[in-house]
Formats: structure tokens, sequence, C-alpha cells
């Protein structure tokens, strides 16, 4: 085949440097990630403080608990599956910690009652082992005393065979590691804050003998144990050979606020957290606590986080207390700021923490997002990023998209210092939030071709950044797919209570057709929407295949959250634009484009503005093709022009300089193959060989599974012919790793 694109890489005008922390991992007790996951206990709600949930009586025994302790009258027994089903390896051993007032004897029993493994434990406290005649993923523990009532307290089921000195759970934490992470966040996320501030992440609470660490109500539905609790983080970290990011809450949570007249105690915290994991153990209280518990060696903490998914007035007050508290005592710690819906302007920003959640086609565009960035400015770091929308549960062209934008961080790895995904795990039987980098049940687990990028882009890093020029002839198909300058019309709301009336496509009246929601028509031949509670309710109508016109109407907010909704160039429930006045809390107006049921703004900057309640609005959307015009009230607010659809076809180069090979990155999210000329220039003495190491699959839905983990996975192949100017065959859909040796 002739040569369909061009790469050329210079190396006598290297760029910036890698960050050495830039491909990092993000870790929050979500989706049962640490209990029932990383943190290997297989006993779930073992401390009883949720009563006799996860535990049944049985044979006519008779539970109930008080405090932390279960009473069980006979005869029979209690028993429970713990998280989802006991996984159990057959010849792997586990012990069964246990205090009771009588004995018992232990069993552990598959679903059809074959007994796999039994022991049985004295009065007192004790343990004993139990070792599996046969492999289980969903076994259940048994316990049946030999004489009653007893009184049963702190029962734990742990496998003695874990990996590192924070004993995690193996299969798990060495998927992590071969993702060779230079940074961990923890703890989150949403779990930093909690619902309310009584419900935060108390690091303190995390400490010593996890029988008496009580728990945290976990924002995403559940009870967290404490069991992976702040110096488990710390050993994981040390482990890993990670830096330790520790997200510290500001005394802000999701529904309230620490006053600032009680601040002093949340500074407080964070300055012992530091002391915890920095301070000398001999002369600090809290380095002292951490070499009691195991660690006399500081653990180096050096970024913190200040807040997670926090903004406004009373962040921008709180940012303040806490930075300069932090930059006092210690001067080295780096710390990271939030945007959420702003920046705070109180103190200074050494970095800045950026989220994205998105579609495929968002990451393609932003590829090149922070090329143009100042770089006076702050620093970047992007915390949470993964697309989230026409996904499945962890797809191809999902993975495709963020391998895309890594390499726009990579290019600017002068700006963007640190990046991670997210979330990192899920249990397969509690996913409260999709995708995630790695899917596991209590025996399994395996990576989306997400956590596989994450890995291919960390392990293949590289120092120096060599500029990399792309010049291509696309193929039908190497951009992805873009809403068209054509379609028809509609309405709809957004946890709002709206009307409308009057609505005209060049003043001939257009008759909409109401979806969900409550919709109902009005005394004015207009229609309303009356459920305020509700996202996303539309009414739609005129030609599909309309191009070229001027949408006018009347819209009424009458109470709600936000305001309106006007649909344009509409061809499809999942393929439309939208212009969101009063979106994002009222807050603001854009234009948002719709593509295979994926939202993004088109608008940068955005445009202030809310919708004020019982007031009739006029609207006008004049299409003009691919140019655009909104008039609110007669006022152009917004005049674009659609932008291009993004290209599929993204690179980066760098150089690994302890062995001299030339990394060249290149993503094709397109469904056509694409063979490449490399032209490598000034980059030293070529061997003549190499690997490439692909991801790749025909289908861009394909997703990986329990039952075919490693469907997508990357393959290493070698690469011979390797010249200054060499072809390369670029599958569709893929990615692509060229490690080129020099001499």
């Amino acid at each position: 085949m002739q040569p369909d694109l061009t790469l050329t890489v210079d190396g006598a005008r290297p760029g910036p440097r890698l960050s050495p922390i830039l491909h990092g991992i993000f870790f929050e007790e979500i989706n049962h990630a640490g209990d029932g996951g990383l943190y290997p206990e297989k006993l779930r709600n073992r401390d009883f403080s949720e009563g006799t949930a996860h535990w049944e009586a049985f044979g006519g025994a008779k539970a109930t608990t008080e405090g932390n302790a279960l009473t069980l009258t006979g005869p029979g027994g209690v028993r429970t599956e713990g998280y989802w089903g006991i996984g159990l390896e057959r010849g792997k051993k586990l012990v069964l910690s246990l205090e009771a007032t009588n004995p018992i004897a232990a069993t552990l029993v598959s679903p059809q009652g074959k007994v796999l493994a039994q022991a049985t434990l004295k009065a007192g406290k004790g343990q004993v082992g139990l070792t599996p005649g046969a492999s289980c993923p969903d076994a259940r523990l048994e316990l049946r005393p030999v004489a009653f009532p007893v009184v049963l307290k702190n029962p734990s089921l742990m496998p003695t065979e874990t990996r590192g000195q924070a004993k995690l759970r193996k299969d798990l934490a060495t998927l992590v590691a071969a993702m060779k992470p230079s940074f961990v966040r923890f703890p989150g996320g949403c779990y930093v804050e909690g619902d309310r501030i009584g419900d935060r992440f108390i690091w303190k609470g995390t400490l010593g003998d996890p029988n008496q660490r009580g728990g945290t109500r976990c924002i995403w539905g559940y009870k967290g144990t404490n069991g992976l609790g702040f110096h488990e983080y710390l050993l994981w970290c040390d482990d890993l050979k990670a830096e330790p990011l520790f997200v510290i809450n500001c005394g802000m949570s999701h529904k309230d606020v620490t006053p600032l007249s009680q601040m002093d105690a949340v500074i407080q915290d964070a300055l012992d957290a530091l002391e915890y994991a920095n301070g000398d153990p001999n002369t600090t209280k809290w380095g002292a606590e951490r070499a009691k518990n195991g660690h006399p060696k500081p653990f180096g903490l050096k970024l913190i986080e200040i807040g997670n998914e926090n903004g406004g007035p009373r962040y921008n007050e709180r940012y303040k207390l806490l930075f300069d508290a932090i930059k006092k005592k210690h001067p080295y710690v780096r710390t990271i700021a939030n945007d959420w819906g702003g920046l705070p302007t109180s103190a200074p920003i050494e970095i800045v923490d950026e989220h994205y959640y998105n579609t495929p086609q968002f990451f393609f565009e932003q590829a090149n997002r922070y090329d143009s960035y100042d770089r006076k400015k702050h620093k970047v770091y992007v915390g949470e990023y993964a697309v989230t929308q026409g996904c499945g549960q962890g797809n191809l062209i999902a993975a495709l998209g963020e391998a895309a934008f890594i390499t726009g961080m990579e290019r600017n790895s002068d700006v963007v210092v640190m990046a991670s995904y997210a979330p990192l795990f899920v249990n397969a039987n509690n996913r409260a939030w999709n995708p995630d980098a790695i899917v596991f049940n209590s025996s399994e687990a395996f990576g989306t071709p997400s956590y596989w990028v994450q890995q291919l882009f960390s392990t293949n890093r590289g120092d120096v950044v060599l500029p990399t020029k792309l010049v291509s002839s696309p193929k039908s198909g190497d951009q992805g797919a873009t809403a068209e300058a054509r379609g028809g019309v509609g309405v709809g709301t957004w946890r709002t209570d709206a009307e409308y009336k009057e609505v005209a496509v060049d003043g001939k009246p257009v008759t909409l057709t109401p979806g969900q929601g409550s919709w109902q028509k009005t005394a004015e031949g207009g229609l309303r929407q009356t459920n305020a509670q509700g996202d996303d309710f539309r009414a739609t109508g005129g030609d599909p295949n309309a191009s070229n016109y001027t949408l006018t109407l009347k819209a009424k907010k009458n109470g709600g959250d936000e305001g309106f909704l006007i649909m344009f160039y509409s061809r499809s429930a999942g393929d439309f634009l939208w212009w969101n006045l009063g979106g994002w809390g009222n807050t603001r107006h854009e234009i948002e484009r719709a593509v295979s049921g994926g939202k993004s703004s088109l608008l940068r900057p955005q445009v202030q503005g809310k919708i004020e309640t019982g007031r009739w609005y006029d609207i006008k959307i004049e299409c003009l093709g691919p140019r655009i015009k909104c008039y609110l009230d007669g006022k152009l607010l917004h005049d674009i022009t659609l932008p291009p659809p993004p290209s599929a076809i993204h690179a980066v180069t760098t150089r690994d300089e302890k062995t001299g090979d030339i990394l060249v990155k290149l993503v094709n999210g397109g469904k056509s193959a694409h063979t490449t000329t490399i032209n490598l220039q000034n980059v030293g003495k070529l061997t003549g060989k190499g690997t490439a190491t692909v991801l790749t699959h025909t289908d861009p839905q394909a997703e990986n599974s329990f039952a075919q983990p490693t469907r997508i996975a990357p393959v290493t192949k070698p690469l011979t012919g390797v010249a200054p100017s060499f072809t390369y065959d670029a599958p569709a859909y893929s990615v692509s790793i060229l490690r080129l040796k020099t001499r």
C-alpha cells in the first residue's frame, strides 16, 4: 500500500522533559474498591456495626447484635458469604480469627453444600488455618457453636498469600504494580468529603488495630471498614516506589461545612498527617506513632491536595488557611488546588486539579488542549479523567480517546505534571461508577482496554519529548462522527418546570411530540413540562433533514434548578445540538453537541448567565450551515462555527535517555489502517531493530470480560528494517508503541 500518513520526528530540537510523576493512579473507596477488593478481608460487617446484615442464622438459631458483638442462641449456627461469595483457591490457606465465649466449629462450604475446609476454635480469642481442598468462587463461612448461647466478636478471614508490606489482595495489587505508577492519590474522590462533615475520611481513625477502627459511612452507599487505612496506603506507595498524594478534607462536605471558627482543628489534622508520614520517630508525636505501627522510616509525603471538587467562596476562604499553614510548617510540600467552578484566589496556586469525564470524541478533540496553554500559569494535574459516555462497560474506543488525550499531556509535560485515570477499581457486583480500569469479583480480575492504555503509556514514558509532526491524507472514517448541519428541532428541561409556545421554523409553526417527562398542553397552545426533579425530558419535531433555518420560540421557567434546552440539528435521540440556557445549576449558557449519546460543550470560554423564574423569554437560533447564531431577548449571545470532526490520528515521541530508545506512540482511532512513513531526523544511529507493542481490535465497541479477560490486550512483536525513513502499518482502532533502538 502507498503510505497515506507521514510522521516526522526531529531529535535536534528536543521539547520539554517528561514529568517524572506524570502517570499515576487514583484510589477511592468506591465500587467496593477497598472493602471487598484490594483490602483482602473476606468477611463483611465483621464488627456487626450494621446489625446482622450479611450474616444469616440457620438451623433454628437466632442472631442478635449489640455493639460489636453477635449473640447466637441455638441450635444451628450463623453463616456469611462475605462480599458476594468468598473466593477460594485450592491449597491456598486462609486464617480465621475470632473471639467467642464457647468453642466454634468453622466450615467453608460451597453453594452446593460441599465442605471445602473445616476446623474448630477454642473459646476465647483465637485463630485457625483453613486450607480449601478445592477452588470455589462463591463459598460461604459457617460457624457452629458447640454450646449456646454464644457471643461472637471480631471475626476475620484473611488469606495468607498477599502482596507487599500493606498485605493487599495479590491479583489486584499485581495488576496495579504492572502499571508502574509514579504516584498514588488517596483516599479520593468524594470519599474525602463525605455526604456530610461527619462522614468525611478521618485518617487518625484508620490507624492501629483494624478491630478498633470503627468505619466510615461511604458516600457511595455502603460502610467502609478503614481496613485499608492511612498507614496501609503509605505502605502501598512504598511498595510501588510511588509518591503518595494525600487529599485532605478542607472543612467541606457535599452538604455542609466546618465553620471558620472551627477550622483550627481541620488545619491541625492536615499538619498531623504530614507529621505522621514524615516526622522524626524520636522527636515528634505522630512520627513516634508511625514507628509504633511498624515503620520508623519516614514515608516522604510531599504532595497534598487541599480538598476534592470544592469551589466557591467557602473553598476560597478555607484554601488560604490550609495553604498558609502547610507551607509555613512544611515548605517542601507541593500543594494542589481544586478547579471546581473556578480557582481560589486567596492564596497562590502551585498545581491545579482538573477533571474531565466525557465522550471519546471529546478526548480526541482535547488532545491539543494544552498546546497553547500559558506557560507562566500554574502547573496542571489532570486528577480524574475517563471516557464515561459511549463507553459500554469499558470498550476500546473509550481507551483510544483517552490515549489520544495522553499524547497531548505528554507533549505538554512542562504544563501537565501529573495525571490519573479514575476510578481504578470496580467490584462487578457493585458498579456505582462506570467504567473503571480494573474489574474484579471474589476470585477473578481483568483490566479494561483503558487499563492497558494506562499501563502502556506509564511503562513506555521516555525522558524528553521530541517534536513530532503528522501529515495525513485522511481516509474515510479517519475522523470521528460529528453532528451534521441538518436536523429537526425540539425543547427540553433538566430538573426544571418550564413551558414553551410559538415554536416556529422560518416563521412556520412546528408541532412537537413529547417524550419522557410530565408534558401537558397549555391554554395558549404550547407545551409545559412540570417534573422539576427529573433529567433530560424532551419534546421534538420538525424535518430531520432540514438545514439553513431559523428557529424561534418563547420560553418561561416556572421552577426548578436550571433553565431551557433548545434543540436544533436534531437527527436522533443521541445525535443533536442544543442551546443549554441556565445550565449547571443556572450559572451559564452553552451550546452542546451530542454524538452517539455523548455530549460535549462547543463554547470556550463559557458564557455566564441565568434564567429568571416567572417571565417569558424570546429565543432565536439561526442555523446557517455550520454557523450558529443564538439570540436571547434579541441579544446575540453566541456566534460560532461548528468545529470539524476531530482527527482520529495522534502521536507523541519521547527519548529514553538511559537506553537511547526512541519511543513513537501512535494512536489511530479511525476505522482505516494507515501505512505510515516514519522519518527519524537527528535521533542518533539506529540499530535497525525495535519492537511494536499494539493494542487493537476490529470492533471499537469490544470489551474485555471474565470470560475473555485479554480479548483486548497489548501484543509485542519485533520490528526490523528500522531506518531514518521506514514504513509502519498502524492498524485501525489501535495504539502502537514503537520502541526503536539506537547505538
